[in-house]
């Protein structure tokens, strides 16, 4: 069971910014129809509504993963955060270690289509959280 959350993390965190795929830019209509076609172990929850956030919100079946699209006014992704569980820190810090720039204790970058994206690992009491926006 922990090798699959680890594998999770590890290809998620590969798809959404390594693989040619990365969510930045995209409308809601469209991450929805990519999260069910690529993720198939995240699920949205409409359950919790703030309404001072544009949001989508998925979580893994285990619970220990949670994936927040942050949106505009016109329903685009501007930022990506996934939280999770420190069973997979050292996993999701290698992966982003050998797949982009590091430009700081926790930080990262790297480029695709001309933009310039920084990752940033943030660490909380009881959880992690990957932040991709583009850099300002």
């Amino acid at each position: 069971m922990r090798i699959s959350i680890y594998i999770g993390a590890i290809a998620f965190i590969l798809t959404l910014q390594v693989n040619g795929q990365n969510y930045i830019g995209l409308h809601k209509d469209e991450i929805t129809g990519l999260m069910k076609e690529t993720q198939r172990d995240f699920k949205l929850n409409t359950g919790i509504i703030n309404k001072a956030y544009n949001y989508l919100k998925y979580e893994d079946k285990v619970n220990e993963q949670t994936l927040l699209f942050f949106l505009d006014e016109d329903d685009c992704c501007t930022c990506v955060r996934l939280m999770s569980d420190y069973t997979n820190l050292n996993d999701v810090t290698d992966t982003l270690n050998s797949k982009y720039t590091r430009t700081g204790e926790n930080t990262w970058t790297y480029k695709e289509m001309d933009v310039v994206y920084t990752v940033r690992l943030e660490k909380e009491e009881w959880y992690f959280t990957v932040i991709t926006k583009k850099e300002n």
